[in-house]
């Protein structure tokens, strides 16, 4: 399946433009600050699957101020040795744009692989706050394998470029990078206000200061919930 998600912010918390394909459904819901723009990620359809090809693309226009979140947690389902699927979530931020962004848990059953791209290409003035949480198989089962890819761009200068490659059962020479665990959250947090540090409160719990202005947080663990807690504390601490 190829699947195309596309949505225009405007600032005023307007939804200028928006054109949907299942599995992924953007929905507007009614937001408490009026000047911004509250959407939420819905899962129409089973995905993402062995082969499919999906991706969503966010565009503020700017000034605009919007808030992405997911209803629930996605399931990458394929087959032993089948495929990948392909999910890209890219958002254009133009001048003094603001996006708060939680696509949701991915969860990486048995016997799947999926590649995730992360692209932000950001103006002056804009501000980002992005989250990215993937499980390595459910409770029980072996883990599924999966990449992800950041891709971040500051007025068309290259910010962040990373692959991690979580696939320590395929890979043992890899086993370090998840250091056994199967649950990876991490954030990305830039924008002109800016001031972060690095922090390392474990080995596997690192906030890393890019720039002046950007920050990328990476907690690895075997349960999610506690990956999260970990994150929102390491980002606390690291935005000084």
């Amino acid at each position: 399946m190829i699947a195309r998600t596309t949505a225009v912010i405007e600032p005023g918390g307007v939804l200028g433009e928006l054109a949907c394909a299942p599995p992924l459904t953007l929905r507007q819901v009614r937001s408490e600050v009026h000047d911004r723009c509250e959407l939420r990620l819905v899962g129409t359809a089973a995905g993402p699957l062995a082969r499919d090809d999906l991706s969503v693309w966010l565009r503020l226009r700017p000034g605009a101020r919007a808030v992405l979140r997911a209803t629930g947690a996605s399931l990458a389902q394929g087959r032993d040795r089948g495929d990948a699927a392909a999910l890209s979530i890219r958002a254009d931020l133009a001048e003094g744009a603001d996006l708060v962004a939680e696509p949701g848990t991915l969860v990486v059953c048995q016997g799947s692989r999926i590649d995730v791209r992360v692209e932000l290409a950001l103006e002056a003035g804009a501000a980002v706050e992005w989250r990215e949480l993937i499980v390595l198989g459910r409770t029980g089962e072996p883990p599924g394998r999966a990449t992800l890819r950041w891709d971040v761009t500051r007025r068309g200068r290259p910010v962040l470029r990373q692959f991690v490659d979580l696939d320590p059962a395929g890979h043992p020479a890899l086993t370090g990078l998840t250091a056994g665990r199967r649950v990876m959250a991490c954030a990305l947090i830039a924008g002109p206000r800016a001031a972060p540090r690095t922090v390392v409160a474990s080995p596997t719990a690192v906030a890393q200061r890019i720039d002046a202005h950007t920050l990328l947080v990476t907690v690895l663990d075997d349960d999610a919930a506690g990956a999260t807690r970990q994150l929102d504390e390491l980002c606390v601490r690291a935005r000084g």
